[in-house]
C-alpha cells in the first residue's frame, strides 16, 4: 500500500506542474522547492506510484528531473517496483523510461519476470513493436535534457546508467534505429 504523504506531494506535483512549470510537462526548476521532501520519502513507492500515473510523458521527465533518487538505485530495486505494478501501462512507461532516458535495456529482464504472466508479455510485446521508435533520443530530445531547458543535464545520468549495466540482467541501451529494428523484430 502507498503511503499517504507520497500519494499526495505526487498528486500536488501532477496537478501544478501543468500550470507553473516552464516546460511541459515538468521540469527542475518547478521541482526544486520538492527535492528535499521527495527524497526522504520511500523511493520505491514514490517511483511506483508514479509509474502507474497514465502518462508517461509525465512520469518520465518526472524521474529525469530527480536522479537523485536513481543514484543508489538496483535492479532488484527496480524488480520490486516492477512486482507491484498493477498495470500493463506501468511497464509501458517503466520500458519507456529506462531505456529512453537511463539508456539502459532491461527488456530481457521483464520478459524473464517469473510474476509476469503470459497476456502481459504479449501485450508487451505488442507495446515495443508499435512503439520502438519513440524509445531512442532525438535531436530535439537531448535539447530539450540540457540544463538550459529544463535544468538537469543528461550527463548526470551516465553514472546512474553505467552502475546499472555493470548488473549483468541488463545492457545498454542501443543506439541506432536500425539495430532497435532488428532487436524487437526478435523480442
Amino acid at each position: 500500500m502507498i503511503d499517504e504523504e507520497i500519494k499526495e506531494i505526487s498528486d500536488f506535483l501532477i496537478s501544478k506542474s501543468a500550470e507553473e512549470s516552464n516546460f511541459h510537462p515538468i521540469d527542475r526548476f518547478f521541482l526544486e522547492p520538492f527535492i528535499d521532501q521527495i527524497v526522504k520519502l520511500d523511493r520505491n513507492q514514490f517511483l511506483l506510484y508514479n509509474f502507474q500515473y497514465d502518462n508517461t510523458l509525465y512520469s518520465s521527465y518526472l524521474f529525469f528531473c530527480l536522479p537523485e533518487l536513481w543514484e543508489d538505485i538496483t535492479i532488484d530495486d527496480l524488480i520490486s517496483i516492477m512486482k507491484n505494478f498493477s498495470t500493463d501501462y506501468s511497464y509501458f512507461s517503466f520500458i519507456y523510461f529506462t531505456y529512453k532516458f537511463v539508456e539502459i535495456d532491461c527488456l530481457k529482464l521483464i520478459f524473464g519476470l517469473p510474476f509476469l504472466n503470459i497476456e502481459t508479455k504479449e501485450e508487451l510485446r505488442r507495446y515495443i513493436k508499435s512503439q520502438y521508435t519513440n524509445l531512442l533520443k532525438s535531436e530535439t530530445d537531448y535539447f530539450f535534457l540540457s540544463d538550459k531547458v529544463i535544468g538537469i543535464h543528461n550527463e548526470v545520468w551516465m553514472s546512474i546508467k553505467d552502475k546499472l549495466i555493470n548488473d549483468s540482467r541488463v545492457t545498454s541501451a542501443l543506439g541506432t534505429m536500425e539495430e532497435l529494428k532488428f532487436y524487437v523484430k526478435s523480442i
